[in-house]
């Protein structure tokens, strides 16, 4: 076995020809967006006989401008099973860049689940990860206990994913949600809200991912990228980056509603001739004469509303928008804003439902909900709302393995 570094179009070819899992951090997609953001990195590989057994895409981030901390997220990748393999590459890992000392420190954060969850329960240890971990520290890397949630350098240590298995269908996935989000779904859809595929070159649709992703951020406290990094992974990524917007066309609901008010006024006619025919059952017609009356008084009450939102807003109301990415196995959704007021027209909710069904159309083994905090069993911690948003399509949390340090010499002194 030999440890070396590889090109992009290397491990391009490999990850095209082999079906294991990794993120997209750790993506040949990954690795051309760095390259394009001038942003250095290496990929580190373990290869026998040219084959490769290892890899991790390593970025490099300046720190007071001379120096580097070197990072992989979700990585490096490897059968963690084969602890000849895992010892080889963390200690030839440490010999690389020993006599490096403009590098600082080196983190891993290995692509292996320490703890495993049914839903947000915990079941048991991952015996491989305590392997792993007793590898990492024989060799002086350090446990942080710290993630993307304190330290943007660094990987979420959980993420909160739903497995697509073959019994989960494009018409029985509304069965198998939570009865909020069927809810919310089924209104979305009555109230026609519509979801849009953006083009993000377009100056009109890129101000309004803005727009609704800084709504996001100045409420939850947490920076949102904006569209030019969304137009750079675009010309990347291509057909494997989904930029999607959910909006409301007011005159199509108003239009629906009062179609829906003349039918009603419709069989109330019928019901109150027949009423008058004395031919059924007085007390039932007269009650059904009152709910049809009531829908038509919560329907003009609905259009009087829809119609003040049109006046302040305009004819078409954004409310939400999300990114996803095709990452081999998992269909991840990276990012997602919406405007907390118009919340109630559940644009989010529809949204990830259509986006649910692509993904299962297209044979994804994973709606990959991505990040969330250590956490998650606090209704203290900043994205408890978001992880309960995320519960209501019937996953699991993902509990992987700590971010590791390993420092130099100069990196032990300062603090760093």
């Amino acid at each position: 076995m030999i440890f070396t570094e590889i090109s992009n179009d290397e491990l391009k070819n490999f990850q095209q020809e082999n079906n294991e899992r990794y993120l997209f951090s750790q993506s040949f997609d990954f690795a051309n967006v760095l390259r394009t953001k001038k942003q250095n990195y290496k990929i580190l590989a373990v290869k026998d006989n040219d084959k490769i057994l290892a890899y991790g895409v390593f970025i490099y981030f300046r720190y007071k401008k001379y120096f580097y901390k070197v990072t992989a997220q979700h990585g490096p990748i490897m059968d963690y099973s084969n602890t000849k393999l895992v010892k080889f590459y963390f200690e030839q890992l440490k010999k690389y860049y020993t006599k490096n000392l403009r590098v600082l420190c080196v983190r891993v954060n290995p692509f292996l689940n320490e703890k495993i969850y049914d839903d947000v329960k915990f079941i048991e240890y991952n015996e491989e990860a305590i392997s792993t971990d007793n590898i990492l520290t024989s060799f002086d890397y350090k446990a942080l206990n710290d993630d993307l949630f304190t330290n943007p350098t660094l990987a979420p240590r959980c993420l909160y994913s739903t497995e697509l298995n073959s019994d989960l269908t494009t018409d029985n996935l509304i069965k198998n949600i939570s009865t909020m989000a069927k809810r919310s779904i089924n209104k979305a859809l009555k109230e026609n809200i519509i979801i849009k595929e953006i083009d993000i070159f377009d100056n009109y649709y890129s101000k309004i991912f803005d727009n609704i992703n800084k709504n996001t951020e100045k409420r939850i406290n947490f920076e949102v990228r904006d569209s030019t990094h969304f137009k750079i992974l675009k010309k990347i990524l291509k057909d494997k980056l989904h930029l999607m917007v959910s909006y409301l066309d007011c005159d199509l609901l108003i239009s629906n509603l009062e179609k829906e008010n003349l039918s009603i006024t419709n069989d109330k006619s019928n019901l109150v001739e027949k009423l008058n025919s004395k031919k059924i059952n007085r007390d039932k017609t007269l009650n059904k004469i009152a709910k049809l009356e009531e829908s038509i008084v919560f329907n003009n009450n609905k259009i009087s509303k829809i119609t003040d939102l049109k006046n302040i807003y305009g004819n078409i109301i954004y409310l939400s928008c999300a990114s996803f990415i095709e990452s081999n196995q998992d269909f991840i959704y990276f990012s997602g804003g919406m405007i907390k007021e118009l919340s109630k027209f559940n644009g989010t909710y529809a949204i990830m439902y259509e986006m649910i069904k692509y993904a299962i159309e297209r044979n994804f083994k994973y709606f990959n909900f991505y990040g969330t905090s250590k956490d998650f069993d606090s209704e203290d911690a900043t994205d408890y709302s978001v992880l309960q948003f995320k519960r209501n399509f019937n996953g699991n949390i993902e509990y992987f393995m700590d971010n590791y340090e390993i420092r130099n010499a100069i990196g032990k002194i300062w603090k760093i």
